[in-house]
C-alpha cells in the first residue's frame, strides 16, 4: 500500500516551510508585500510576517497574504534582467517561501482553494528554486512532499498528487543514506497507475502521465526541463528495474 512507503519518508507537512523561512530576510517580505502592484503593502506584510515567523496563516486566506504568494509562485528569479548573482538567489528564496506556503495552505486546517488550478505549476517552480539554492532541501522535501501525497488522498481524484510524487521520486533518488531500489520502484509504478486512472482524456498522441501534470500546470518548459534531467540521471548503479522506470516516467513526461 502507498501509505506505508510514504510514512518511510517520516512526513512533515511544516518542516519545509519552517526551514525555508529561516532564511527569509525582512527584506524578501518587504518584496513580496508589493507584488500586488503595491496594494495594501503593508497588510501584506503583517500576514507574511505570521507565516514566516509562526508558520501559521491568517484566518481569512483569500487575499492576505495568499495573492503576493501566488504572485511571486509565477516570478522567474534567472531572467537576464535580475543581476547581479545575489539578486537571484534572494529571489529563489522569495519563491520557494512563496511555493512552500501556497502547498501548506490548500491543505488543512487552512483548505485553501483559491489557487485557480495550479498547484501542479507551483510543485514545479518550488522544486526549481530548490534545487537553485545553496542548502541541502532532499530530506527535507521529501518529507514534505510525502505528506502532501498522503494528505490528498492518494487513490482518489485530486491530479496533484502526481506531481508531487514526481518531486518526492526526484529528490528521493539523491538522498543519503539511500532509499532503497525496491522502495522508490513501487513509487513509480504507483505514479504512472495513478497517472493512468486519473487521465479523463485518455489521449492517444500524448502519455497519461504528461496529460495529468501538464493538465494541472501551465509551465510545461519547468518539467520538462525536469523530465529531461531524470532521463540524464546517472543511475547505473542502482538496480536494472529502478533505471527502466525513472526513464519511462521521464520519456512519459517529454512524450
Amino acid at each position: 500500500m502507498i501509505a506505508n512507503l510514504l510514512k518511510q519518508f517520516d512526513p512533515d507537512p511544516d518542516v519545509l516551510l519552517r526551514v525555508i523561512s529561516a532564511h527569509v530576510s525582512d527584506e524578501m517580505l518587504e518584496a513580496i508585500s508589493m507584488a500586488d502592484y503595491g496594494m495594501d503593502s503593508e497588510k501584506y506584510l503583517v500576514a507574511l510576517q505570521q507565516v514566516r515567523e509562526t508558520g501559521t496563516f491568517p484566518k481569512d486566506l483569500v487575499r492576505f497574504p495568499m495573492e503576493a504568494l501566488e504572485l511571486i509562485r509565477w516570478s522567474e528569479p534567472e531572467l537576464p534582467d535580475v543581476q547581479p548573482i545575489e539578486r537571484v538567489v534572494f529571489r529563489h528564496w522569495m519563491r520557494a517561501f512563496a511555493c512552500a506556503a501556497i502547498l501548506r495552505a490548500e491543505h488543512p486546517p487552512y483548505s485553501y482553494s483559491y489557487n485557480d488550478g495550479s498547484t501542479g505549476a507551483t510543485s514545479i517552480q518550488l522544486i526549481w528554486s530548490l534545487r537553485s539554492l545553496p542548502e541541502d532541501f532532499r530530506l527535507i522535501t521529501a518529507q514534505n512532499f510525502s505528506w502532501l501525497i498522503l494528505n490528498s488522498k492518494p487513490e482518489g481524484n485530486n491530479p496533484s498528487i502526481c506531481g508531487y510524487a514526481i518531486a518526492l521520486l526526484w529528490f528521493a533518488l539523491q538522498l543519503e543514506p539511500r532509499v532503497p531500489d525496491k522502495a522508490l520502484v513501487t513509487l513509480a509504478e504507483w505514479l504512472v497507475r495513478r497517472a493512468e486512472e486519473l487521465d479523463w482524456r485518455k489521449s492517444k498522441y500524448r502519455s497519461s502521465l504528461r496529460e495529468v501534470i501538464l493538465g494541472s500546470s501551465i509551465i510545461e518548459k519547468a518539467w520538462e526541463l525536469l523530465a529531461a534531467e531524470l532521463c540524464s540521471l546517472d543511475l547505473s548503479d542502482r538496480s536494472t528495474e529502478l533505471q527502466i522506470w525513472v526513464l519511462l516516467i521521464g520519456e512519459q513526461l517529454l512524450s
